[in-house]
């Protein structure tokens, strides 16, 4: 509410030279993660290949003066994380290798125009876990639903139309909790200390 209450006072003082506003979506996907994971459910760390596909939709707001520029969002976005567990393991079915997450991202970007149509930019993004599911079983019993992250990347601009590649990274393991049957229950980890790629495109209205 802070950030808000500050953005809507900055534009009150009109210190931005140009208001823009917009909806934008597209999609996330890293294949390439090789992680070291402690699974409790197996009793042992390992190393296991993750990958993380999904899907984004928002809208933003653009503060610019002169070159540089602030941009505030609010995106959704579903993300398929897999976990491709080595065949040596005989204890697989205590681990949760495939779940679908849910969250509110609220990125603040800090940009600058760097030449012609290409912009650059960096800024903190605050995530909101919604839920977790697996096999239609939601897994909301995490230990942090609210987290911090980092996102940085480059943008075209056309007109109405932006096209921007981004990186997520994140700080945190997130831990779940979920019931193999009625008597016991499992901790697992979820890691987002990997990237994230974001291929998105915006449209200003």
């Amino acid at each position: 509410m802070k950030i808000i209450n500050l953005l809507f006072l900055i534009i009150s003082l009109n210190v931005f030279s140009q208001f823009e506003y917009g909806i934008k979506g597209g999609i996330s996907f890293n294949s390439n993660l090789n992680i070291n994971s402690k699974i409790e459910s197996i009793n042992n760390s390992i190393n296991i290949f993750e990958s993380r596909n999904g899907q984004h939709v928002g809208v933003f707001l653009k503060l610019s003066i002169s070159d540089f520029f602030m941009r505030p969002e609010i995106i959704y976005s579903k993300i398929k994380n897999s976990y491709n567990i080595p065949k040596v393991l005989v204890q697989i079915q205590n681990v949760v290798t495939d779940f679908n997450q849910h969250k509110i991202d609220v990125p603040l970007m800090l940009g600058y125009k760097a030449f012609g149509l290409v912009n650059v930019f960096a800024g903190p993004r605050f995530e909101f876990i919604k839920n977790v599911s697996y096999d239609n079983i939601d897994l909301n019993d995490l230990k942090n639903q609210y987290r911090l992250g980092l996102q940085y990347g480059v943008s075209l601009k056309f007109g109405k139309f932006e096209m921007d590649l981004r990186i997520e990274r994140g700080f945190s393991e997130n831990e779940i909790n979920y019931m193999k049957n009625q008597s016991e229950i499992k901790n697992q980890y979820i890691t987002s200390k990997g990237k994230l790629y974001l291929l998105g495109v915006s449209y200003y209205l």
